[in-house]
């Protein structure tokens, strides 16, 4: 809805885009991973520049691409915990990735639904992003480990050299 405008925002993009580089842990949902692509084209037509963090060109679509509860096992250790970590979630989008780009992934999903399985939870450097909509209360966990990895992050970054 507000694609344009946050195209146009240049210095967000340029804090967000700052942060990522000096290797601050990253996690994006839904539309924090829209916007972390390179692009997004609106249901008009419009291509929008995001800030490009993500290799993603991403599309809005005129119905749900995925819908539903899911289960998601870490594949590897990530932000959010070790390999083998279970967190519930679930997805909601009208959006969906138009390139599958190279992209390393930490998430087994499967869908309760469909019980369809796929790759997600894309990781770039220090970002971990992914359509699901993870349940943090259902594992507590998972927001103790990635505080702990940002807390990790800061120190290191204020150790004088």
């Amino acid at each position: 809805l507000h694609a344009a405008q946050l195209s146009a925002n240049a210095s967000m993009i340029e804090s967000i885009r700052t942060f990522v580089s000096m290797d601050k842990p990253v996690y994006a949902e839904c539309g924090g991973m829209i916007f972390l692509s390179k692009q997004l084209t609106t249901a008009d037509g419009i291509a929008h520049a995001m800030a490009g963090v993500l290799p993603f060109a991403m599309e809005m679509t005129t119905k749900l691409v995925q819908f539903g509860y899911v289960t998601v096992e870490l594949t590897r250790d990530s932000l959010l915990g070790p390999m083998g970590t279970i967190i519930r979630g679930h997805s909601f989008h009208h959006s969906r990735l138009v390139n599958e780009a190279e992209v390393p992934t930490a998430y087994s999903v499967t869908y309760s639904l469909s019980q369809k399985q796929e790759r997600e939870g894309y990781s770039v450097g220090n970002v971990l992003a992914s359509y699901i909509h993870l349940h943090f209360r259902a594992a507590p966990s998972i927001a103790e480990h990635f505080v702990r990895a940002a807390r990790t992050t800061r120190a290191a970054s204020t150790v004088p050299a």
